[in-house]
């Protein structure tokens, strides 16, 4: 995904209320491109978040926050910070290979599951 692209992506996902980082990362964790207020995603923290999808333990930690992992699959992830209300993170792999990962607040126009589907959505289109 190129940085047009991802500037597509970021506008079509700020057409919901509620999302606060969106991140292109790569295979290794690190940050290829970031909405422009996003928090700072160090590389350990991106790869962290890449191995619990891709080894499918129950949950991931964002922003020094456990978020436990709803949905969890080769292509979707769809996490939920249940306990303190830091909100959701959902993320899809993309056609090239890296990794769409947003997260959105805890009170939000659409569902976790729905956010899950509209990041692979955008992030195949």
């Amino acid at each position: 995904m190129d940085q047009d692209k991802f500037n597509r992506v970021v506008d079509d996902l700020n057409e919901y209320k509620g999302v606060t980082d969106v991140y292109l990362i790569n295979d290794q964790g690190e940050v290829i491109f970031k909405s422009g207020n996003a928090a700072e995603l160090s590389q350990a923290e991106g790869k962290s978040i890449l191995k619990a999808w891709k080894e499918k333990e129950p949950s991931l930690t964002y922003q020094n926050s456990r978020f436990a992992i709803l949905k969890n699959d080769d292509i979707q992830l769809a996490a939920k910070n249940i306990a303190g209300g830091k909100g959701n993170v959902a993320g899809s792999i993309t056609k090239e290979g890296d990794y769409l990962v947003i997260h959105t607040d805890q009170e939000t126009g659409l569902i976790l599951l729905e956010w899950s589907i509209l990041v692979n959505k955008l992030a195949w289109s």
